[in-house]
């Protein structure tokens, strides 16, 4: 017997980034895609005077099972367990607990210190500070009236 790998149609363009983004906006793993147990953590970002501040949530991970790296301007977090394997015969009435490693990429501003980033773990939150370089902190400049 031979498998043949059969080509289906195109579905059209803007339906099928309407799926892609449905998945990306709830978090939950791709089917269309080839990456397996892959989920996005939900972000909170919000900019400060002096820093940006992000906060992902990450449910079940033991800090030593996180990593965060910058590469350029690209910070990559990413959270890795071991799948949990599932018992032959269990048959499940509702799965809405992910498994499995986390990554997400984030685009930083060129006006960051990546050599100051801070990181603070607590209760499955992980909070990021970055600290905007000197030249992007607000000036305050005096003015004379005449």
């Amino acid at each position: 017997m031979t498998l043949v790998k059969v080509a289906h149609p195109r579905m059209n363009r803007s339906f099928d980034l309407m799926l892609n983004n449905f998945f990306d906006d709830m978090n939950l793993p791709n089917p269309r895609s080839n990456a397996k147990n892959v989920w996005r953590p939900a972000m909170n970002a919000q900019e400060l005077e002096k820093s940006f501040e992000l906060l992902f949530s990450l449910p079940g991970f033991e800090k030593d099972e996180i990593t965060i790296s910058v590469k350029k301007n690209t910070l990559t977090l990413s959270a890795k367990k071991a799948e949990i394997k599932e018992d032959e015969g269990v048959k499940y009435l509702a799965r809405e607990i992910a498994q499995g490693s986390y990554e997400r990429d984030i685009e930083l501003p060129e006006n960051v210190n990546t050599d100051k980033i801070s990181a603070e773990y607590k209760s499955g939150f992980l909070t990021l500070s970055i600290p905007k370089t000197k030249e992007a902190l607000p000036k305050e400049i005096s003015v004379s009236v005449k």
